[in-house]
């Protein structure tokens, strides 16, 4: 067997394992939230990292495919750049794919495949590098979408603390909380 069937037929394994190294590096809840739920809509950051993931995954497993700017690739270093990471750590979840074929390899005494497990580590070597010009290019518009919003002022509102709606919503509390209490308590409305 060779290493592309072994990895093709591995695949859901695979990118489970993979899923959960960079689902990790959320907090417990959030792992959580981002594991069980499949909904897009509802989990648009786990549904990106998912998707994201099975693309580059097939990116690297198809010797034939050069092609590693996808779109949902894309929208999963999109997700990246407007985290609070550096940009090695942004990109660095795709070494973590290495050790996890090499495992698979002597887990099923394939160590003859090593010239090809050597090749699918340069592809993805060379995935990395283009991830990281990706995630380059999408930080950078981060940030002129920030340095726009200080020049338009926009900056306040992105910026705040709270929604409108929710200081509109306190400050009707607070001023029910006022009139009830300089009410006397006899008096009734």
């Amino acid at each position: 067997m060779r290493l592309q069937e072994l990895l093709t037929k591995k695949r859901e394994y695979l990118l489970g394992c993979w899923e959960d190294i960079i689902l990790g590096e959320y907090q417990k809840q959030t792992f959580r939230i981002f594991k069980q739920q499949k909904d897009q809509f509802a989990n648009p950051v786990g549904h990106k990292i998912r998707v994201g993931l099975a693309e580059l995954y097939d990116v690297l497993v198809d010797e034939s495919d050069e092609e590693v700017d996808t779109p949902a690739l894309k929208d999963l270093l999109k997700v990246r750049a407007v985290q609070p990471i550096s940009a090695s750590a942004a990109v660095a979840f795709v070494f973590d794919l290495k050790p996890l074929v090499e495992d698979l390899c002597k887990k099923e005494g394939m160590d003859s495949l090593y010239k090809e497990f050597l090749a699918f580590c340069a592809r993805v070597d060379a995935a990395a590098l283009a991830m990281f010009d990706i995630f380059s290019t999408c930080r950078h518009k981060v940030y002129q979408i920030r340095l726009n919003e200080l020049k338009t002022g926009r900056h306040i509102i992105t910026d705040s603390t709270k929604c409108s709606s929710q200081v509109m919503r306190e400050d009707m509390a607070d001023s029910i909380r006022n009139r009830t209490t300089t009410t006397k308590p006899n008096e009734e409305r």
